[in-house]
């Protein structure tokens, strides 16, 4: 009850999410120090610690990508060329972006949400919080406090005591600010269920 995805539904509702696309970090790869030319590594997406796919990815010395994968669904085989390209940083040096082979833009992600990669939206995708209801929002982001206030996550679990070394101030505002969210999404879920009428 009041649980991801039980909320009002936004014009989002019937796309695709990008968790469930595969999705390619570029920034990942460069803070690991693997976007090397003539570098090969492979890269893996896991559920549970289960691998559920994976792919080969050979930088190429114009610092283009060969990504090699099988698609899950009909288990054919793909290589697929991706560019990739620099902007200056503010601070000097440089952050690398791919080259979306659908529209040409720079993105820092790409996903496979069918047998290419491309960006988010030429591939159709949404992010799961869009589709998220203002109580299922508001859930979330509560849960997210909790865990920095060091309570047990579930905005049913009453609250917890002030962690050891944190201001009083900074405990009460973040505080009110979790009992706020909790006030809108139990709102929201007496709605769902009709003890509180919408208006």
């Amino acid at each position: 009850m009041g649980g991801r995805g039980s909320g009002r539904r936004t014009s989002y509702g019937g796309k695709p999410e990008t968790h469930d696309a595969m999705p390619l970090d570029i920034s990942k790869l460069t803070r690991k120090g693997l976007l090397v030319p003539g570098n090969s590594l492979s890269y893996k997406w896991s559920v549970n610690d289960q691998q559920v796919a994976g792919i080969s990815i050979r930088v190429e010395f114009n610092y283009g990508l060969m990504l090699s994968y099988r698609v899950k669904s009909t288990g054919e085989v793909v290589e697929q060329l991706v560019q990739s390209q620099t902007s200056p940083c503010h601070l000097g040096g440089q952050r690398r972006w791919f080259t979306c082979p659908g529209c040409n833009k720079k993105v820092a992600m790409l996903y496979a949400p069918g047998k290419y990669f491309v960006c988010r939206q030429c591939g159709g995708l949404a992010y799961a919080t869009q589709k998220e209801g203002i109580g299922d929002r508001a859930s979330r982001r509560a849960d997210k406090l909790r865990k920095r206030l060091g309570w047990e996550a579930g905005i049913l679990n009453g609250s917890g005591c002030r962690p050891k070394g944190m201001h009083k101030s900074t405990y009460q505002r973040l505080k009110q600010h979790h009992d706020d969210l909790v006030h809108i999404s139990i709102l929201d879920i007496g709605c769902k269920i009709g003890f509180i009428p919408r208006y």
